[in-house]
């Protein structure tokens, strides 16, 4: 189950709560498949978050890691046992490139409710932001490991770091490494299209 299929109990079901959860929920989707950050960015436009879980998710896509990070602290805080508290504190302290701090929400989250998708992504995409070769207790597939790099890398361009953050890992595991720098590869290149206005196809059209 995804983290807004969860808030939706909590954010409430008239119009306005309703369109909150599917603007949230859409941005969600679109950061963990790699989304561009213009796209991700105008979903939110103009929402406001109604609770400290709700503000870090509207600051973290806008990329404002400070507020992200004030809000989600909070969350976690006042409720260290709630799942989604834990997971957007953890995105966040990932996006911040505080890996153990990030790890260590995870691994809580991964303890207390199992290897949820959510949870195992993060995971991993600490393990792959540290430049270690793709390994994990966990199983893992090439697909996780890629999902995780998009995970990693939508974070990054949120944030404007994305340079930064590849030049940290130079010295890395080269089969990490290739992963990461696949996923970023692919959300640029979105990014540059939105940024031009054109809509160029991935894959060539079915015959």
């Amino acid at each position: 189950m995804s983290l807004f299929s969860r808030l939706r109990r909590r954010i409430g079901l008239d119009p306005e709560s309703e369109l909150r959860r599917s603007s949230l929920g859409a941005a969600e989707r679109m950061l963990r498949d790699g989304g561009s950050v213009a796209m991700i960015q105008q979903v939110v436009q103009g929402l406001t978050g109604h609770n400290d879980v709700e503000s870090s998710w509207v600051a973290l896509f806008r990329g404002n890691l400070e507020s992200a990070l004030d809000a989600s602290y909070r969350a976690a805080d006042r409720r260290p046992y709630d799942v989604d508290s834990r997971l957007i504190h953890g995105l966040v302290r990932l996006a911040r490139d505080e890996l153990e701090h990030a790890e260590h929400e995870f691994d809580a989250v991964i303890e207390e409710f199992g290897a949820e998708r959510e949870a195992s992504d993060g995971r991993r995409a600490v393990i792959l932001a540290r430049g270690f070769a793709p390994q994990d207790e966990f199983p893992a597939s090439e697909a996780d490991w890629e999902s995780a790099a998009m995970l990693l890398t939508t974070l990054w361009r949120l944030a404007g770091v994305a340079d930064v953050r590849l030049d940290n890992l130079e010295n890395g595991h080269p089969d990490g490494l290739a992963i990461v720098e696949r996923a970023l590869s692919l959300g640029l290149d979105l990014d540059a299209d939105i940024d031009d206005g054109i809509a160029r196809p991935t894959a060539p059209p079915p015959v």
